[in-house]
């Protein structure tokens, strides 16, 4: 995409997991969706309909990983960027979620990137009689930093959910994160 960060896989969230990491600069976490009623990740946090930073709706199918890393990098103040995702950037700015969306939805770019990330199908089990059952769906969101406050950044929901301000000691807003993460 034309920054100079790395994605890391993680499979804990503590601390001494997380030092080599160092700076972390967003958490984006894997889950199982299942539908429930509390629609402001685990009720911790308030809907923001006046966020401060960059925040796209998910609007077509299967996109929620790219989603996830867009909704990060566009909000890492100062970050150098390639010039496509740059003018995606100055582009999108002061347009609501659902335009951002349909943004990189249209973006050549942004689909040739997820296209060349997206894994072939490793087995397909057509043909062994397996019974099939109903597949579990995933999804990615976000939480990360922004102008003080700990954000959820999820392209399925309305608006950005606001989980409040961190203390910048310590592990800063990594902590804050932890908390609501195993609170969800």
């Amino acid at each position: 995409l034309g920054v100079n960060l790395i994605v890391d896989d993680l499979y804990s969230l503590d601390s001494d997991a997380l030092a080599s990491f160092r700076p972390i600069h967003a958490l984006i976490f894997l889950f199982k969706w299942v539908a429930n009623s509390d629609e402001r990740g685990g009720g911790s946090g308030q809907f923001d309909t006046a966020f401060p930073g960059f925040f796209a709706h998910q609007v077509v199918n299967n996109a929620c990983a790219t989603l996830a890393v867009l909704n990060a990098l566009m909000n890492i103040p100062s970050l150098a960027m390639g010039p496509e995702l740059r003018d995606i950037r100055e582009f999108t700015t002061g347009m609501d979620p659902e335009s951002c969306g349909l943004t990189i939805t249209s973006s050549d770019f942004l689909r040739q990137s997820h296209n060349a990330l997206s894994p072939p199908s490793a087995i397909s089990l057509d043909g062994l009689d397996i019974p099939k059952t109903s597949e579990d769906a995933y999804h990615f969101i976000v939480y990360t930093p922004v102008a003080g406050s700990l954000y959820e950044l999820d392209g399925l929901k309305e608006y950005p959910v606001k989980h409040g301000s961190y203390s910048e000691a310590g592990e800063g807003w990594v902590a804050k994160a932890r908390y609501v993460i195993i609170s969800f």
